[in-house]
């Protein structure tokens, strides 16, 4: 990564092998490597993107990755206001607000957009697979189910006959709550947020909307899954679906036998393995924005350092008087 370039000579960021003579001086100076732009170094700079790649699957460690970026870029931004080119100390406000126009545009809004990007294009790919339906939409369906059970709404569809929940019964129910939920969204935003109304206007012809028929087939599979699991794990067998280790856990939790407790760790089984499938779907969301961020990289460094920064950013911060007159000045021009 070469930063701000020798191509942008307002900038005082050259590589060691520059050599400068100065006007007032027969001597010839040499300008100080930048190690700011030298990896590994500079891969700090992405932290915050291996953060948002990694969101999905972990909200803290994506927090926590913001952390090596912003220190990166402010000790970047104080090194510039220090030191000129030669590494002499000699503040500039100016060389300092460039550096820190460069970074942030660099380093933290154009590659965190091309992760996002890169996400969304997977999520979009992904509806074209077997089930007709995005990640996304999956994880929405998921987490209705299993949270539909933490609530033991199941419970209402019980066969009396059978002891067993009613899965046909039940899946119609989620589909319903899925309706509802789809219904109150686009009310919601109509009435209370007319920015996400023209934003879902916009979006509109790039979406394909999942249809109710793959809609309705996922939930259905998820749930007979879901209840196959639950059914076996009750009756004291281990389903074929999961580990012996995660069977043994079952036993553990389930040891005293009361059918409320053999419930609650059925539970416990189900929502660890739709855990499983949802962070497989999340990795494979993630990949898609490590994939954009890799592809992206250095065109968003070119782009930002010889046209944003050379052509637009850096001479108008050149321009720049100073925005205020201390008390002095205001005296002496008032005498």
């Amino acid at each position: 990564m070469l930063g701000v370039s020798k191509s942008f000579r307002s900038v005082e960021n050259f590589k060691s092998n520059n050599k400068i003579v100065d006007n007032n001086s027969t001597k010839e100076k040499q300008a100080k490597e930048d190690i700011y732009m030298k990896w590994p170094l500079r891969g700090l700079a992405y932290s915050n993107e291996l953060g948002e790649i990694v969101r999905p699957m972990s909200g803290l460690v994506a927090n926590l990755l913001w952390i090596p970026a912003i220190g990166y870029i402010a000790a970047d931004v104080g090194d510039k206001y220090k030191h000129n080119r030669y590494g002499e100390v000699e503040p500039s406000k100016k060389r300092a607000g460039k550096q820190l126009s460069f970074q942030m545009l660099a380093s933290v809004i154009l590659p965190t957009a091309a992760v996002k990007a890169g996400q969304k294009i997977t999520n979009i790919i992904s509806s074209k697979g077997k089930t007709k339906l995005s990640i996304n939409d999956r994880e929405k369906y998921i987490r209705m189910i299993t949270q539909s059970m933490n609530k033991g709404s199941h419970e209402k569809f019980i066969n009396e006959a059978t002891g067993f929940v009613d899965r046909e019964k039940y899946t119609q129910h989620i589909m319903e709550n899925i309706a509802e939920m789809d219904k109150h969204k686009k009310t919601r935003n109509k009435m209370f947020s007319p920015i996400a109304g023209i934003i879902d206007f916009i979006k509109k012809p790039f979406e394909s909307k999942p249809k109710t028929e793959n809609i309705q087939k996922y939930v259905s599979s998820t749930i007979s899954d879901i209840m196959y699991t639950r059914d076996f794990l009750i009756q004291g067998h281990k389903p074929k679906n999961i580990s012996d280790k995660l069977y043994k856990a079952f036993e553990k939790e389930a040891k005293n036998g009361t059918l409320e407790q053999k419930k609650s760790a059925a539970y416990t089984v189900v929502r660890k393995m739709q855990g499983k499938k949802l962070f497989k779907n999340n990795a494979i969301k993630s990949l898609g924005g490590l994939i954009s961020l890799a592809v992206m990289m250095k065109p968003i460094d070119n782009f930002v350092e010889n046209v944003l920064i050379h052509k637009y950013i850096g001479p108008t911060i050149d321009k720049m008087q100073k925005p205020w007159k201390s008390l002095q000045e205001v005296a002496k021009e008032s005498s």
